[in-house]
């Protein structure tokens, strides 16, 4: 019998964040240690952790043999889309008894329910309902960071009041740390905004170069002088989150659009040829009002729809078989036109397929279901599962912002309770936030 537990992360190339502990207790021998540590794991919906602990009952590892629960965990794995799991479950499921396999699914029943995160679609277009800004003063660059010719970005979260100006302010994420934080602080707390006669909850991201935008080859030049991509694969979670970071910084600043299919297999190896600019196209026909991704045949003809959202207004409701001009360089490509933001036509705009571990938010989600607090805290801003998750772990950061918008929803007492429970945590800007809506 194979050690599954070492197969089960080094085979499939993405040793994960939080394992690092635990392997150690697990090459230690202190299997009781390990066994706690990858329980932990499981309602953050790890399925390495799930399938380490199926691996762990079988081979009887701190514990009797226990096929039943084996099959429970290796059930959760190729639920949570282990790639071995599945494989696994169809090989050893013919050596169980029935009362085994029924012992198996009930356990497999109630570790489910442990479960608090699972995969979602992060994807989500720009809110153009959201006041604009007025006025924007740019944030100055740090001397240091001048001297030392570093570059970086910082992502805010920030609260807008009936008068459009900036109220309260904190940073998201920011790369590298505690560099150009202070700045982007500052500067954004002078911004105005479009008076709309109510609040609002913002986000922005500032990019900090030298060179007037951040070139894909300093990326490319960081992650290779500090290993990112194999730290990152070999488990560590701050680089998971810096790679995270890195990737998401050169994908926003990117002329194209992105596709991470989660079909295709992990990358190896990190790919910056993506971000290389590809030419738009433009529409050979008319009266389309919407969202899409499509595949293009290379004379332009659109031969599948991959995604679409169309508006009311569209006269166009089926693009297939449509054509799109000029020089075709990739398969896919985004088209989008809104009726709410001026626009002169149809945007046709590259859309590059590659693995999903080219996108940022998949290393912050690597980095967040192995206990990354950081991490966590990036992916409770997109996704509701782990702000809920965070605030059943009582984090005062995730406690404000959650309660201030849940004042702006219109439930305010259950706000107000937040950022009070925030501001006796000692989360500086939850006060500020209180104090605008007495």
């Amino acid at each position: 019998m194979k050690k599954w537990v070492f197969l089960a992360l080094f085979s499939c190339g993405l040793a994960q964040a939080g394992m690092l502990e635990a392997l150690k207790a697990y090459e230690d021998k202190n299997y009781t240690e390990a066994k706690q540590q990858f329980a932990e794991l499981i309602p953050l919906g790890n399925d390495v952790a799930a399938f380490n602990l199926g691996a762990m009952a079988y081979q009887g590892e701190g514990q009797e043999k226990d096929l039943s629960a084996a099959l429970a965990y290796f059930m959760l794995a190729a639920e949570l889309k282990h790639p071995q799991a599945k494989e696994i479950l169809q090989s050893e499921i013919k050596n169980v008894t029935e009362l085994q396999l029924e012992q198996a699914n009930q356990h497999f029943e109630q570790l489910k329910r442990k479960v608090v995160i699972v995969a979602t679609d992060l994807d989500k277009r720009r809110d153009d309902s959201l006041p604009q800004p007025i006025k924007r003063v740019n944030p100055e660059y740090p001397v240091n960071a001048a001297r030392n010719g570093q570059f970086g970005f910082v992502n805010l979260r920030f609260l807008v009041d009936e008068q459009g100006q900036v109220t309260a302010v904190d940073t998201l994420d920011a790369y590298p740390e505690k560099v150009f934080e202070k700045a982007s602080i500052r500067a954004v707390k002078r911004w105005r905004y479009q008076p709309s006669g109510q609040k609002h909850l913002m986000k922005v991201q500032l990019s900090y170069s030298l060179s007037g935008g951040v070139k894909v080859s300093a990326v490319e030049e960081t992650v290779a002088e500090h290993n990112l991509w194999d730290y990152a694969v070999a488990g560590s979670p701050q680089h998971q989150l810096a790679l995270g970071m890195l990737l998401s910084l050169v994908e926003i600043q990117s002329h194209n659009s992105f596709w991470y299919n989660p079909e295709l297999p992990l990358a190896t190896a990190a790919d910056f040829s993506i971000y290389q600019k590809r030419a738009e196209l433009r529409p050979d026909f008319d009266g389309f009002w919407g969202y899409a991704v499509v595949r293009v045949a290379a004379d332009g003809t659109i031969t599948e729809q991959i995604k679409t959202d169309f508006e009311p207004r569209s006269e166009v409701t089926d693009l297939v078989g449509l054509k799109l001009k000029g020089n075709v360089e990739t398969e896919v490509y985004r088209l989008h036109r809104r009726s709410d933001i001026r626009s002169k036509g149809v945007s046709v705009t590259p859309s590059i397929e590659t693995s999903k571990a080219m996108s940022g938010k998949f290393w912050w989600e690597q980095a967040a279901k192995n206990g990354n607090k950081d991490a966590q805290r990036i992916m409770a801003a997109y996704d509701k599962q782990w702000e809920d998750y965070l605030l059943g772990q009582n984090d005062a950061e995730v406690m404000a912002w959650t309660g201030t918008r849940l004042i702006l929803e219109g439930q305010r007492d259950q706000g107000i309770k937040l950022l009070e429970q925030a501001i006796a945590k000692n989360y500086k800007p939850a006060a500020e936030m209180k104090k605008q809506f007495m």
